[in-house]
């Protein structure tokens, strides 16, 4: 198997290229919100590494209150008990990461500035991308 070291070595940009996908979200969206999408994302793609790393993240950015709401939003499946800029936010992150071609919701969308989705954006590109770098290299 292929080690990170490996990889880092044959491709010394990717943690740059990867970071400035994120940088936009990281900048204008609540931190919480950020780990938030990138759990989020990590679990649908069965990423078990990104999972645990954004889930520390989560636990340690939100308030044990607001972090258990988010637990059980994302166990049940159910986003319906997120604020609404919250459930906006991992609405268009799973349309960019299961691919569909879904509209948001006229509602949702005006919780979500364009400079937030276009964040949005970025950082589910960041973490998709992470989390096939995470299971390419079987970690």
């Amino acid at each position: 198997m292929i080690s990170r070291t490996q990889l880092y070595s044959n491709y010394p940009f990717i943690h740059t290229a990867l970071a400035q996908l994120g940088e936009p979200a990281e900048q204008s969206l609540p931190e919480a919100t950020v780990h938030l999408i990138r759990l989020y994302v990590s679990n649908i793609n069965g990423c078990q590494f990104c999972q645990a790393m954004h889930d520390e993240a989560l636990k340690t950015s939100a308030s044990s209150k607001l972090y258990e709401r988010y637990k059980a939003a994302l166990a049940n499946e159910d986003l319906s008990s997120l604020e609404p800029f919250d459930q906006a936010a991992l609405f268009l992150a799973h349309r960019v990461t299961s691919a569909s071609s879904c509209e948001l919701d006229k509602y949702l969308q005006h919780c979500v500035s364009e400079s937030q989705q276009l964040a949005i954006i970025g950082l589910a590109l960041q973490i998709n991308n992470w989390n096939r770098v995470a299971i390419g290299l079987n970690l």
